[in-house]
């Protein structure tokens, strides 16, 4: 985890006071990377300048080091051909897309992710980002061609808000970030009423706060210098599986899991994983496992009482394949403790007690471990349909489709679960 954040100015340039005042709000999320900080202004016309006294660009980038921890991985990053980058993620199959554009001439100084960004915009534009596999957040700004283009994962993974006065654009890895650039505070009535009725979060690209949206997932934001104009474009789009059958479809989906582990285990530092007792952490702690380099641990949180905990399951499993783990024992004076610190990094309502659970189990790892990259089976129950409310919809598509008896079996399993 890095935390970036910049400021575009397409027609009336930034004041030196800016700069400083920039610099603050990417420092306040030092703790999402606290290994170092770069900051730069640009000069659309003339490229960086070391004493700003009037600039187009801001970048401020907060570096967690995950690949190549030497100072070579500072950001912002250039290629020496007037392109810049933050970055906050990683890209997986980065040492993959590094070998294939070694193949093409391209020379790297760095062992790093972002380099690579780099290089799969020289060779194919904002186009090639298709070619990542990861998450990620990055600005890049390309002087040559007078535009920075904004990029966010597949699945909105990485958190990337932003808010546009008059010509002005600035974006932010958290919301608070963005606060004092904002005319007027307020709430948006409308995603608030749909969390207060339906329990919605992140269903669109509003925020709580009136005036900061999120980029879209799977887009680039192009910001263009020449013409002005903002433009939103889809780098990838959801596609069928080429030539599976239903009967391959599990051994198909095992493959795809098992490499999505491996690739995610590529790292400079330790990685460990958050086991619920769960099917979906489960299934990654037993995949993980020999797959690991270095000593790979495992942490959870329990309960106090047997009713609530998955305390068994959690042994069961690393009992049996060898796993190392810490368990966490969570208290009701726990929730009070830390509350108001989770609210705050949060920055947005949010609706279940776990995100408590899942704070202080953080703060478990960082405190007691030296482990700094964690996997996890947050997700799983919405890709694989875990929740019993996809039954309903499920049951009203065949209703709908007048597939009655199917309909009927369905509802008739739905009410012995």
């Amino acid at each position: 985890m890095c935390g970036i954040f910049g400021a575009i100015a397409t027609e009336r340039k930034f004041e030196a006071s800016a700069f400083e005042h920039f610099i603050q709000l990417t420092n306040l999320v030092h703790y999402r990377g606290p290994d170092d900080s770069g900051y730069i202004a640009i000069n659309m016309e003339s490229g960086p300048v070391r004493s700003p006294e009037a600039f187009d660009i801001f970048l401020g980038h907060r570096r967690l080091s995950i690949l190549d921890l030497s100072p070579a991985g500072h950001q912002p990053m250039h290629d020496g051909n007037g392109r810049w980058i933050i970055f906050n993620g990683e890209i997986f199959n980065y040492l993959e897309l590094r070998r294939e554009l070694q193949t093409m001439g391209h020379r790297f100084t760095t062992e790093c992710d972002t380099e690579v960004i780099l290089h799969i915009y020289d060779k194919y534009g904002e186009d090639g980002f298709e070619k990542l596999n990861g998450m990620w957040a990055f600005a890049l700004v390309d002087i040559p061609r007078r535009r920075v283009v904004l990029s966010r994962d597949r699945f909105s993974i990485k958190p990337l808000y932003l808010t546009s006065v008059d010509d002005r654009i600035c974006f932010a890895s958290e919301i608070k970030q963005l606060l004092s650039l904002v005319p007027s505070l307020q709430v948006n009535v409308e995603v608030m009423c749909a969390f207060l009725a339906q329990g919605l979060l992140d269903h669109s690209s509003e925020t709580f706060f009136r005036g900061i949206n999120q980029v879209p997932p799977k887009t680039n934001l192009v910001i263009d210098f020449g013409s002005r104009e903002v433009r939103s474009k889809l780098y990838w789009d959801y596609t069928s599986a080429p030539n599976c059958r239903p009967r391959e479809t599990p051994d198909y989906f095992r493959e795809l899991l098992i490499d999505s582990v491996r690739i995610r285990l590529r790292s400079d530092i330790r990685v460990g994983l958050l086991l619920s007792g769960g099917l979906d952490s489960s299934t990654l702690a037993i995949i993980a496992r020999p797959l690991a380099e270095h000593n790979f641990e495992t942490f959870s949180v329990v309960a106090e009482k047997q009713r609530y905990t998955e305390d068994k399951f959690i042994t069961a499993l690393t009992s049996a394949a060898g796993i190392s783990n810490r368990k966490l024992v969570l208290r009701p004076f726990h929730i009070f403790e830390i509350l108001e610190e989770a609210i705050y990094h949060h920055d947005e309502p949010f609706g279940h007690f776990s995100i408590i659970a899942h704070y202080k189990l953080l703060q478990l790892v960082k405190q007691q471990s030296d482990v700094v990259v964690l996997l996890s089976g947050q997700g799983g129950d919405e890709t694989l349909l875990g929740y019993l409310k996809f039954f309903i919809f499920y049951i009203r598509d065949l209703v709908r489709q007048h597939k009655y008896s199917s309909a009927a079996q369905y509802q008739q399993d739905w009410a012995t679960i």
